[in-house]
């Protein structure tokens, strides 16, 4: 299960959605979409959406004040 990876994991790692947890390490770029939610680009170009129900914590990690 992911929640039991998640608590393996060390600070550098957060969940995103329900199905992906994120290296902030490795994170290019945050960016808004016309919808409203968030789009999470990575250094390797993969690009995966930010949940609402974990933008607070995701914007905790990155130090974001939005």
């Amino acid at each position: 299960r992911l929640y039991q990876i998640e608590e393996k994991l060390d600070k550098n790692f957060v969940k995103i959605n329900q199905s992906c947890i994120a290296n902030i390490r490795q994170i290019e770029k945050v960016e808004a979409t016309l919808s409203g939610s968030l789009t999470v680009v990575f250094k390797n170009g993969y690009r995966d959406y930010i949940s609402r129900r974990n933008l607070k914590s995701v914007k905790e990690r990155l130090g974001v004040k939005l």
